[in-house]
């Protein structure tokens, strides 16, 4: 009888042996879900951001009447300043109307009236606007994207208005309960309207300055985000990542879930973190503070940056997110507007950051070297077009800096940026 059940005994161990044996050859191991906060904190080559700090406008014109109109760009003379004062003052109640059924010429208040005109070029979701805006009650359900507020003096009853224009020529609101009195709309003109540096324009879309426009050219050595720092950045167990080449020399970075394409010869890299499904919806406002977090963690803001892209709806699935460096008072800008070098790209889901994109380069400030220029003004920048193949396609020109990345520098070039209907752009030197 005993030799029977040590028989059984070892009959049930060999067997249990076989069946661990079977589950370390074939299962797959189901590793947790880590949540980014667990990520190893590395060193920053950037410094860190607060939201508040990359909303702002790329143009806010002031209108002086008489059809004259300076235009402030981000870090020149006043923006700051002005920008502070309408942010401070409060508006509250929407009331939906559309250029098409609003009785108001606007090319008499554009040329007649006193104000100011905030522009933000891809436009801001009113909940993201409202991270810059004292907004009071309720905002409109729609969450719009807002592209123009236009703050203006009405005739001679002193009445001051003030206008939100979406990216969608049917919808605007008027604001019911505006902070503002004529009073200050004539210390807005007076301190930062400038009558000896005058902008025109001959359809109220974009302005162009009469005299040419001052402008600084820049050259910088650079550093780059290095491999070995990303995977520490990116990978919650670096030691883990296998690696991989392509063919066209780009290199792949793996732990079997997470991946870093780094091009080195576009000197980009492309990180992505598969998030599964849901079933409720994004919000913009916490999935836009969740990605400025993450590029806190992860890189950090390796200059001036400012929102530039973001999603309308509170769609299921993943949302995407673009930043655009400024340097002086001018965006960085190319030919694809949304990669290259001066842009930074996220995909986010619920909070979980699921893509993250953005140049290697890192300009080094302390090499700077400054090259005075000059780009046309309105009347030579207009012959110009004349002949321009495209030149009914044009909805806006702007100053820019277009980069080129060379083996040992990167070049900020000043230019007139074009852009067209279909959002491609050109460029005038």
């Amino acid at each position: 009888m005993m030799d029977k059940l040590k028989t059984l005994v070892l009959v049930l161990l060999i067997l249990g042996s076989l069946y661990q044996s079977y589950l370390l050859a074939y299962s797959s191991p189901k590793p947790e879900s880590v949540q980014q906060n667990d990520y190893v904190q590395t060193e920053l080559l950037g410094a860190p951001a607060e939201l508040a700090g990359l909303l702002f406008p790329d143009q806010i014109i002031v209108h002086m009447g008489e059809d004259q109109h300076s235009v402030l760009y981000p870090g020149s003379y006043g923006f700051e300043s002005l920008l502070d004062n309408i942010t401070k003052r409060s508006i509250e109640g929407f009331a939906k109307t559309s250029i098409f059924l609003s009785t108001i010429n606007w090319d008499e208040i554009r040329t007649k009236e006193q104000g100011v005109e905030i522009r933000f070029r891809d436009g801001l979701p009113i909940t993201v606007l409202q991270k810059l805006l004292q907004i009071k009650g309720d905002l409109p359900l729609d969450n719009d994207i807002i592209t123009r507020i236009w703050i203006f003096t009405n005739g001679e009853i002193e009445d001051v208005r003030t206008f939100l224009f979406t990216d969608s020529p049917s919808v605007s609101y008027e604001i019911t309960k505006a902070d503002f009195t004529s009073k200050d709309l004539e210390k807005f003109v007076s301190n930062y309207g400038n009558p000896l540096d005058l902008y025109k324009t001959s359809n109220g879309e974009y302005y162009l300055p009469v005299k040419p426009l001052a402008v600084t050219g820049y050259s910088f050595k650079y550093n780059q985000f290095t491999a070995e720092q990303l995977k520490r950045s990116l990978f919650v167990d670096p030691g883990i990542t296998r690696n991989l080449k392509e063919r066209n020399g780009s290199e792949i970075y793996t732990d079997a879930k997470r991946g870093l394409q780094i091009n080195n010869e576009q000197r980009w890299f492309n990180y992505s973190d598969p998030v599964a499904p849901v079933d409720s919806k994004n919000d913009v406002s916490e999935n836009l503070l969740a990605g400025v977090q993450f590029v806190n963690q992860h890189g950090g803001w390796d200059g001036n940056y400012a929102v530039v892209r973001t999603p309308q709806r509170q769609a299921f699935s993943n949302q995407t997110f673009i930043f655009r460096q400024y340097y002086d008072a001018f965006p960085i800008v190319n030919s694809r507007t949304d990669e290259g070098f001066g842009i930074i790209k996220l995909l986010i889901q619920k909070g979980i950051v699921s893509g993250y994109e953005r140049s290697m380069v890192l300009p080094d400030e302390k090499t700077a070297v400054r090259t005075p220029l000059e780009l046309p003004g309105a009347e030579a920048l207009e012959a110009r077009l004349k002949n321009y193949q495209r030149s009914s396609s044009i909805v806006s020109i702007y100053p820019a800096y277009t980069p080129i990345i060379k083996e040992d520098s990167v070049v900020l070039s000043p230019v007139w940026a074009l852009e067209f209907r279909d959002g491609t752009l050109d460029f005038i030197q």
